[in-house]
């Protein structure tokens, strides 16, 4: 195969736009093409120019990747994902937790404190080095996020805690570092101090994983109260800052946080009862632009995935469907695909060139901080 007729500018012009699959074989066609297509400006144009999505699902000890654009049934797809054999080298009964992706990398947690990032399309992975806690341990933990910050150009694993502070890994430095916790003054509370949210308890699940959004996380924490009034809390994955932003309404069991056409959305998380609707934030950061979208049907928990054919949002319904749900007159139906299984968790991710950096093995800041405390 040959380039030689095909005019620069054609060829510049048209391989941003091929999925990564075709991209791979291309670099066999000369040095210069894989030179070309190795570029990081290239692998930043291809990322925002060919936006292949996929739905990821976690089930069991299985991770399954859908085309849910394809014009045939989709079908469920087994996804080879890293494990560390070295730490428990039996199949896991629970599931994949699913930290979130950004730009192609999806972080995973494979067993309790164990995190990999990895590419799901060129198969690329690391591990995150370990961080001893200083404020309790992995048991401690009770909030996970994965995040990307475009102004500085590296990707953050947050680890959030009952603690004044938090720890932060960075994939640019492939290094864990602490930094300020999430303190608020309820002013329906002022006496109570120090965290706003509640520690977990025994048989209380951990918080669903952080939102990423506008170079930031969202997580809603429950504040010190009985009556279901949250928070939510916001951490800038560029400056290392937290935040916070109103909830619309107070929720027993909390919410899940999504992300429906470039707006933040909350969802009520399971506690028993069906909801026919979800909010979405209209302008971000502006609490009085909370809209309740209605749903014909109510469902238990739902979780937004992204546009299909963009009119309709595919969501991921009571942890056990797949549907598209019409915002327009509230309605969805089911959408059919091959190979799901029973019960799962749901996400998304883009294919991309993203490259994994190595990182390479040494002493984590926490454990260096672990004395102090």
């Amino acid at each position: 195969m040959s380039n030689s007729n095909l005019p620069p500018e054609l060829i510049a012009e048209i391989l941003p736009h091929l999925p990564v699959k075709s991209l791979s074989r291309f670099k066999c066609v000369s040095k210069s093409w894989a030179t070309r297509i190795s570029d990081p400006d290239f692998v930043k144009t291809h990322l925002h120019r060919a936006q292949f999505r996929r739905i990821l699902l976690s089930s069991a000890n299985s991770l399954y990747s859908i085309d849910h654009e394809t014009d045939d049934l989709a079908a469920a797809v087994d996804l080879h994902y890293p494990r560390d054999q070295t730490q428990n080298p039996k199949p896991q009964s629970h599931a994949v937790q699913i930290i979130g992706s950004c730009n192609g990398l999806v972080c995973i947690m494979t067993q309790p404190d164990i995190f990999f990032i990895f590419n799901p399309t060129t198969h690329q992975s690391t591990r995150v080095p370990y961080a001893k806690m200083g404020f309790g341990g992995p048991s401690a933990a009770i909030g996970y996020g994965f995040g990307y910050a475009p102004s500085i150009d590296d990707y953050k694993l947050v680890k959030a805690a009952p603690s004044p502070d938090i720890g932060v890994f960075s994939l640019r430095d492939g290094d864990w570092h602490l930094r300020s916790g999430f303190l608020y003054q309820d002013p329906e509370n002022p006496t109570r101090p120090g965290h706003f949210y509640r520690n977990p308890i025994k048989g209380e699940d951990p918080l669903p994983p952080a939102t990423s959004l506008n170079g930031s996380l969202h997580w809603v924490f429950k504040l010190y109260s009985t009556e279901g009034r949250c928070i939510i809390g916001v951490f800038n994955l560029e400056t290392d800052k937290r935040g916070f932003m109103q909830v619309p309404e107070t929720a027993v069991s909390g919410f899940s946080t999504g992300v429906v056409n470039g707006n933040l959305c909350l969802m009520h998380r399971e506690d028993g009862l069906r909801r026919g609707y979800f909010w979405v934030m209209k302008e971000y950061g502006v609490a009085e632009s909370w809209t309740k979208i209605l749903v014909e049907d109510p469902f238990l928990v739902a979780k937004p995935l992204c546009l299909w054919k963009n009119s309709k949002i595919l969501i991921a319904k009571d942890k056990k469907e797949l549907v598209l749900f019409d915002p327009k007159d509230g309605t969805y139906k089911n959408f059919e695909v091959g190979g799901i299984p029973n019960r799962f968790y749901a996400d998304s991710y883009v294919e991309s060139l993203v490259t994994v950096p190595v990182i390479t093995k040494k002493k984590s800041n926490l454990e260096l901080f672990c004395l102090c405390f």
